[in-house]
């Protein structure tokens, strides 16, 4: 910033030369051509290159019209003793303003210019001219969805009732229930608990009984009955597997939330609607999608912040709960082998018993032998 003493000297040069007045009033030089009466106000600071701008603010005083000035002196200047039109339209005014680096939008009506500091004098320029900039910011804002007709809620919300999960598993679970009692409830534990064999393949039993399901809701209901400890598979290698199912029907105060992907904002495009019997996921939103438009304020901005916060925070704990099922799975196979370890382990204590008992009856004959022999 070029200090007080530059100003002062260059428009005391500048007066004398022109024959101009030179007075100090409301903390800025006030410069009067006494041939047509125009004046002008100069700060008593320059920013930049603000002592050229200021030589040709005051010589521009000599001319009864005024040409187009400099950036500088055009935001210097006061609204009332410069006419504004003759130098800039609306359109050309924002694009400068752009090219230098400010960001101009509107927010509850109001006219905001973020922007680096080299570039104050063009939002000085905007804010004077505000009620113009705003109505041009607005038009292109209203022209982008102009002649579209945007759907209510009503007009497009298709509201289907999901599958009752926890009824279908307890459906399930009972069908078990009664397979168990035809092969004559056999008691078997899982974990200390009490409950009975089932012996079986359980995809077979829900193809049959349960045929409209598809492959996501069965997987829901399987691992419901499982998280529930409703089921568990105790030799799925036997053939066929063997199952412990639970004696008494309990969800634990288990609740189970089907959560899908929320909307993401992207440009209204008007399409014809085709239907489609495949259903298609969204994709996850991207950072791209995410960036907040250029004419976006700060509430918005953190809005949509916010927004990308939960939107992580949930993949977070998708991931976590699929982390957790797959840690579960790999439990219940190592349970599974150690079940399957400890049945062969008793079938090879069997055998040995029996080797041992038949290799006993074997030296107890040759001990008689050999005693007869004697």
């Amino acid at each position: 910033m070029t200090s007080k003493s530059d100003v002062k000297k260059l428009v005391e040069t500048e007066t004398d030369r022109l024959g101009f007045t030179m007075t100090l009033g409301n903390g800025r030089w006030v410069i009067t051509n006494p041939q047509n009466g125009r004046s002008a106000e100069i700060p008593l600071q320059a920013i930049g290159h603000g002592l050229d701008n200021y030589k040709t603010k005051i010589r521009s005083l000599l001319q009864n019209h005024p040409t187009k000035p400099s950036p500088m002196a055009v935001a210097t200047e006061k609204a009332d003793s410069m006419p504004r039109d003759t130098w800039w339209s609306v359109e050309a005014l924002l694009a400068a303003a752009y090219s230098h680096g400010l960001r101009p939008y509107v927010s509850g009506g109001l006219l905001h210019t973020p922007g680096p500091i080299d570039a104050q004098p063009f939002a000085e320029m905007l804010h004077t001219r505000k009620d113009e900039v705003i109505a041009q910011l607005t038009k292109n804002t209203n022209a982008a969805t102009e002649g579209i007709t945007v759907p209510t809620t009503r007009e497009t919300a298709h509201v289907t009732k999901p599958r009752d999960i926890t009824a279908d598993a307890e459906a399930l679970w009972g069908l078990l229930r009664d397979a168990a009692r035809e092969q004559g409830d056999k008691p078997l534990t899982n974990g200390g608990v009490v409950g009975v064999q089932w012996q079986g393949a359980l995809a077979q039993i829900i193809k049959t009984a349960c045929p409209d399901w598809d492959t996501v809701h069965e997987q829901d209901v399987r691992q419901y009955l499982n998280r529930t400890e409703h089921t568990r598979c105790h030799r799925p290698r036997a053939t066929p597997p063997v199952w412990w199912v639970a004696l008494e029907w309990n969800d634990g105060g288990l609740t189970v939330t089907k959560t899908t992907p929320k909307p993401v904002s992207q440009p209204l495009v008007v399409a014809p609607v085709e239907k489609s019997a495949a259903r298609t996921t969204p994709a996850p939103a991207s950072s791209a999608e995410m960036s907040p438009p250029a004419t976006a304020g700060p509430a918005l901005r953190a809005l949509l912040g916010f927004e990308q916060a939960i939107r992580r925070t949930e993949a977070e704990r998708d991931q976590a709960l699929t982390d957790r099922d797959l840690a579960r799975t790999a439990l219940e196979k190592v349970r599974a082998d150690r079940d399957n370890l400890l049945v062969e382990l008793g079938e090879v204590k069997a055998d040995r018993d029996k080797a041992k008992a038949e290799l006993e009856a074997i030296n107890a004959v040759f001990a008689r032998y050999n005693g007869d022999a004697a």
